[in-house]
């Protein structure tokens, strides 16, 4: 059976966090398609910082308005990404996803956290927004935008705009570096300068974290100029 646990957003929004390993094969994740987001780039850099402390090390002492960085991942919940507004949900890299663990394949949305208790899930996550001129989140979703997606690595550079002590934790980013997707046995793969594209699906056109079609799938015809970006980050 799959529980569920109320995540709350700053912006009025009450997220659900699925939980129970293995219920999230039972959702049509592919039905919904994300188109990459009309954010704008200045948000995105390809620079990581050198020194970023984890999510958690930062969590329990910053302060509304404190300008903090921190590394995470994105996920928390099966879709992290709100539909029409540029926020979305990551989680600290300790929090151990479902593709880390156990058999390959033997959860479908790995990056929903369905094997972490809740209250680890609570107090290890935050909700980033993308804010505009008007300081209201852009109308627009911030999957695919910079490369976002779940299961990602992400360093965010921003501001704190809301917290509590029952794990509310809201930023509004300044700049964003996306980096790779870890591995089992390999937890941290993804996480560096260089790795930005380790364990990225080459053709997630989608940006849900699922490649979208088999290699095979794909007639590269080499010979004839089709006008295909294969750079899709």
């Amino acid at each position: 059976m799959t529980r569920t646990i109320p995540l709350l957003v700053a912006t009025g929004f009450l997220f659900t966090l699925p939980l129970g390993c293995g219920d999230s094969s039972s959702s049509d994740t592919s039905a919904s398609i994300a188109t990459p987001a009309s954010i704008p780039a200045a948000f995105f850099t390809s620079r990581r910082p050198a020194e970023v402390s984890d999510l958690v090390k930062i969590k329990p002492d910053a302060e509304k308005g404190d300008a903090i960085t921190f590394l995470a991942r994105v996920g928390g919940r099966e879709k992290p990404f709100v539909d029409g507004q540029a926020i979305f949900t990551v989680t600290d890299p300790s929090l151990v996803s479902c593709e880390l663990m156990g058999e390959e394949d033997h959860c479908s949305v790995p990056w929903d956290y369905c094997c972490t208790p809740s209250e680890e899930i609570r107090m290890g996550s935050a909700t980033v927004r993308l804010l505009g001129d008007d300081e209201r989140p852009l109308r627009s979703s911030a999957q695919g935008a910079g490369g976002l997606a779940p299961a990602r690595f992400v360093v965010i550079d921003g501001v704190v705009a809301d917290r509590n002590e029952e794990g509310l934790f809201v930023v509004d980013a300044t700049r964003v570096w996306v980096g790779g997707r870890p591995e089992r046995g390999k937890p941290r793969l993804g996480s560096m300068m260089g790795e930005e594209r380790v364990n990225v699906p080459a053709h997630d056109h989608d940006f849900d974290g699922f490649p979208d079609h088999a290699p095979e799938d794909h007639d590269h015809d080499h010979d004839h100029d089709h006008g295909h970006d294969h750079d899709h980050d």
